[in-house]
């Protein structure tokens, strides 16, 4: 029996910062993380919050506060403030208590669950409509979560995410796109994405090449209809926290088959965005620098 958290309000995100010491409520950078850590406690527990994020928990991990130097201080609590955004802006989406129990029953599963929370962070705000899929410990069947196309049709997709610190290797590429790939149904159209660094996406030779790689892999599998790259670049100026994203949707060139048959596997759309969005979309609660910089949706 997964636990059910409480859902939370963008009422209790407001009472939760009218109950912080008047030292953090003032400063807007500990009444950011003050916040995010109470969502975070709020849906994964104490003991599992003192585990894995404060400063001074017993073992080095992906989401532990690191005070060695001030760009790791920002980037771990960058790390978790999205952590909590995502809690908080996924928490009603099918599937999503079986998703964070993963992270919460094993610590070799928090990093591979951020990186399915940031793939529903990116589907959700792009109005693509999906499901996190309850993990099955069986080959074929333990992929990320299901998407829905515009006329209802459901495909299943897996998400695979490059992170910052990873060397540019166009071999990983291909062995993520492999791994993924046995991850997913024999008998049903699927769907790859791939999350990479922005610096990866800045070299223009290393982009064209991951294209090519995503091509000449679907050229050997007709099941494979689509891979998205896509990037996450978080950005801070003038009181501001940017979010910005960009995609490329690839297609399987292979003659029509039982899985494909010409339709157009593409889900999203460029749009220009206003400024007034603060990068995300007014559907995204932001808990940076809430409540001066984030959409209030109450």
């Amino acid at each position: 029996m997964i636990d059910t958290p409480r859902r939370l309000s963008v009422d209790d995100l407001h009472k939760i910062v009218s109950t912080l010491p008047g030292d953090m409520t003032n400063h807007d950078g500990e009444r950011m993380i003050g916040l995010a850590n109470t969502v975070i406690v709020h849906f994964l527990g104490r003991e599992w919050f003192e585990a894995h994020i404060r400063h001074d928990a017993p073992k080095p991990g992906f989401l532990r506060i690191d005070f060695s130097s001030d760009r790791r201080r920002e980037t771990t609590v960058f790390r978790v403030v999205e952590l909590a955004e995502s809690l908080f802006n996924l928490q009603h989406i099918e599937g999503f208590d079986a998703c964070i129990a993963q992270m919460i029953g094993g610590a070799e599963k928090i990093e591979s669950t951020c990186a399915e929370l940031d793939f529903g962070r990116f589907l959700y705000i792009n109005n693509v409509d999906f499901r996190f899929v309850v993990p099955q410990m069986k080959k074929g069947s333990d992929y990320d979560v299901e998407v829905f196309y515009p006329d209802g049709f459901v495909v299943p997709a897996d998400a695979k995410c490059k992170f910052e610190t990873t060397e540019i290797n166009p071999q990983s590429i291909l062995h993520s796109l492999k791994k993924a790939q046995k991850q997913l149904p024999d008998d049903r159209p699927c769907i790859i994405f791939m999350k990479v660094p922005p610096s990866w996406v800045a070299d223009v030779a290393m982009a064209v090449q991951m294209v090519d790689i995503g091509l000449n892999f679907m050229r050997n599998t007709d099941r494979i209809v689509s891979i998205k790259f896509y990037v996450s670049l978080l950005e801070t100026r003038d009181n501001m926290v940017m979010h910005r994203h960009a995609f490329r949707e690839i297609t399987n060139e292979a003659s029509p088959s039982r899985f494909h048959n010409r339709r157009n596997w593409d889900l999203f759309k460029e749009n220009s965005v206003p400024t007034g969005w603060n990068g995300m979309p007014p559907k995204w609660q932001r808990i940076f620098l809430f409540p001066n910089a984030a959409q209030d949706m109450s």
